[in-house]
């Protein structure tokens, strides 16, 4: 039997089912637990038992295998393509927490991986004046025309597109920012862009 595609305003995500399913069973201070109807309101379906069911019976399998899956994982090392995977994913704009769920692997194993290859890291809330500093082995004093860098000052991967200035203080460039958010031209002194080629040598696509 095909599976029901959900409709855009129903709340479907882990949070809403997790709260659902807190909320549907007993507590030990004797709080009296929610109706059904109740709790396809909080999920904003019509109300209908079986499918209410059929929702909580797939996010519990799904938690049960996720749960398995860290238990298999937990202790072990990240294979090469799996760093490169978590890599890619976040220089896609991806989050920690997404790449966690999808990789089975703890946030803090996520973040050490980016550490460790030297990841340009965005920050937790973004500051146009305040930019991440740039990892060590990232920083470089030119770039390339047609290379892929990062810019810390837009939080954004960025195509090199000219070699616009030069001073005392290094060389400026014009990049086009691939980013979503952006995806429109910048100025960016070298002091504040990122080299990624030391992420292409592990196999990482940029």
């Amino acid at each position: 039997m095909a599976t029901r595609k959900p409709k855009d305003d129903e709340l479907l995500d882990d949070a809403h089912l997790e709260r659902v399913i807190s909320l549907l069973e007993p507590t030990e201070d004797g709080v009296k637990p929610i109706t059904k109807k109740d709790a396809c309101q909080i999920l904003n379906i019509s109300y209908n038992t079986t499918r209410l069911g059929q929702l909580i019976d797939r996010f519990k399998d799904k938690k049960t295998r996720e749960t398995k899956r860290r238990a298999e994982l937990r202790g072990k090392p990240l294979t090469p393509e799996e760093v490169s995977y978590i890599i890619g994913e976040y220089l896609e704009g991806v989050s920690v927490e997404e790449i966690s769920r999808s990789t089975y692997r703890s946030r803090d194993k996520i973040t050490q991986a980016l550490v460790e290859a030297n990841v340009p890291t965005r920050p937790a809330s973004y500051d146009y004046f305040r930019p991440e500093l740039i990892p060590d082995d990232a920083t470089r004093e030119r770039f390339k025309v047609g290379e892929i860098v990062w810019s810390a000052q837009y939080d954004s991967a960025a195509k090199i597109e000219k070699e616009d200035t030069h001073s005392t203080w290094g060389f400026t460039y014009r990049v086009w920012l691939l980013s979503e958010k952006w995806k429109q031209y910048a100025h960016v002194p070298a002091c504040e862009l990122a080299s990624l080629e030391h992420l292409r040598k592990i196999g990482v696509r940029v």
